[in-house]
């Protein structure tokens, strides 16, 4: 019998709603240790999950000297699945290009410049986080 990639989609268990809250909780606790990073580097937080209708979410927004950046935050639990980082491509570095401009056009801040930078972090059980920070990445 040929199955169809529907088919196979329709088999694939799905996750259980406790799995879906545990990577949620697992998000949460990555964005609130990026930030505290962040901080501890100079940079002041703007604002944290800022939405924009359908058109996605910003993690992060925060003020690095003369630069209003957006942060995409992303953690796992291990790298069984790979890098955190290796889950931000060229295009979500441009959807979050242009939520970063929404967001200017909403908030007004007084920036020179703006930039994307990606923060991935792996946390492993009883080890300190392991944060990995990419400035400019779109």
């Amino acid at each position: 019998m040929n199955d169809t990639a529907s088919d196979r989609a329709l088999s694939v268990p799905r996750p259980a709603a406790h799995d879906a809250s545990r990577n949620r909780a697992l998000g949460a606790r990555g964005e609130a240790i990026a930030a505290a990073y962040l901080e501890d580097r100079g940079c002041r937080v703007l604002e944290r999950n800022w939405r924009n209708g359908g058109a996605g979410e910003l993690d992060l927004i925060v003020r690095d000297g003369d630069a209003v950046v957006a942060v995409e935050v992303k953690t796992r639990s291990g790298v069984g699945f790979g890098h955190p980082l290796e889950a931000v491509t060229a295009t979500k570095a441009r959807r979050l290009r242009r939520l970063l401009i929404a967001w200017t056009k909403e908030r007004r801040p007084r920036a020179e410049r703006l930039r994307i930078d990606a923060v991935g972090i792996v946390l492993r059980g009883g080890e300190r986080p392991d944060i990995h920070h990419l400035r400019g990445i779109g």
